[in-house]
């Protein structure tokens, strides 16, 4: 996926082992206003069995990182391998083929799903387009369906307009997990679902997580929700990474100033559950930090407190 002829240089801090690893992506889109980069040099990875929380407010790209790694749409420059393969030099054939072992997850899965299909033929669509055979298509799609507390008799012969939001979500985890993928994309997942939804949905993921060995890019603005879900945790703003590192670091010692933000604005019963203060200082650095260098703060945990980088480089 990558679209650069030059590989950007591998920062220290990413890991050997990692299932996915995505080095210096950009995206950006032409408007009417002019070009608009949403996504500016984001690097981060994830293991085998990991979730990593991609979380930040609406706007700040984090679902746009979540699709380029399907390359919905491809990426601007910058590179991503899975199971150490650049993805770049695959054919649409090739890509396609790879495509079973990446899956993702929609925000709106009505709006994904077309409404003139049964259950049974969206949650096999992606074994049909790979060629996998109708009878092991169906005892597929039936273990797909269990697996997210649904049985294929039930709601097999239903439409997607005859489902609550918390079934179509269910179906749509369903439709990912048919094809066996190791890593599933998940933008959103819950955001607009009930609360008490949300929380059997997240089960729901939690549970497959665990039982296939997968591994998770949780997208969300709910910081409850990522803390929950999240091994790591990675915090965009204005389309970069400022802070990554494990969840409970992240929340427990917020390095940069976005993220103090971020996390003031959840709820708590006891204040003195933060170890930090905000003030105005931080509000000006939220700005002035965004295109510094991520340096390391605590074991495995960096933060944007570097040199500033521009165009990739690094500057005094």
């Amino acid at each position: 996926m990558s679209i650069t002829s030059e590989a950007p240089t591998r920062s220290g801090w990413l890991r050997e082992d990692a299932l996915l690893t995505v080095e210096g992506l950009h995206c950006a889109f032409k408007t009417a206003s002019g070009r608009v980069h949403a996504v500016r040099g984001v690097t981060f990875d994830v293991r085998p069995g990991e979730t990593l929380g991609l979380v930040g407010e609406s706007g700040c790209g984090k679902t746009t990182t979540g699709r380029a790694v399907l390359r919905l749409p491809p990426p601007t420059a910058g590179r991503i391998t899975f199971r150490g393969q650049d993805m770049a030099g695959l054919s649409m054939s090739a890509l396609r083929r790879e495509r079973r072992n990446v899956q993702m997850i929609f925000q709106d899965p009505l709006s994904a799903f077309n409404p003139r299909r049964k259950v049974v033929d969206i949650v096999g669509e992606g074994l049909e387009i790979q060629g996998v055979p109708r009878a092991e298509r169906q005892e597929r799609i039936a273990e797909a369906l269990d697996q997210v507390g649904m049985s294929l008799e039930a709601v097999g012969d239903r439409r997607p307009h005859e489902l609550s939001g918390g079934q179509c979500q269910r179906i749509s985890i369903a439709r990912a997990l048919a094809v066996g993928p190791d890593l599933i994309v998940c933008d959103e997942p819950v955001a607009s679902l009930d609360v008490s939804v949300q929380a059997r949905v997240l089960n729901v993921l939690q549970d497959i997580r665990e039982r296939n060995g997968l591994s998770l890019v949780f997208v969300s603005h709910d910081l409850a929700v990522v803390k929950v879900m999240s091994d790591r945790v990675a915090v965009m703003y204005r389309g970069r990474i400022v802070e990554i590192g494990p969840a409970d670091s992240v929340y427990r010692t917020p390095s940069h100033p976005y993220t103090r933000r971020l996390l003031d604005a959840v709820p708590v019963l006891d204040p003195s559950e933060r170890s930090w203060e905000r003030s105005q200082a931080d509000d000006d650095a939220e700005w002035r930090t965004v295109d510094r260098a991520l340096v390391e703060v605590a074991p495995e945990h960096y933060a944007a407190l570097g040199e500033v980088v521009h165009d990739g480089e690094r500057v005094p």
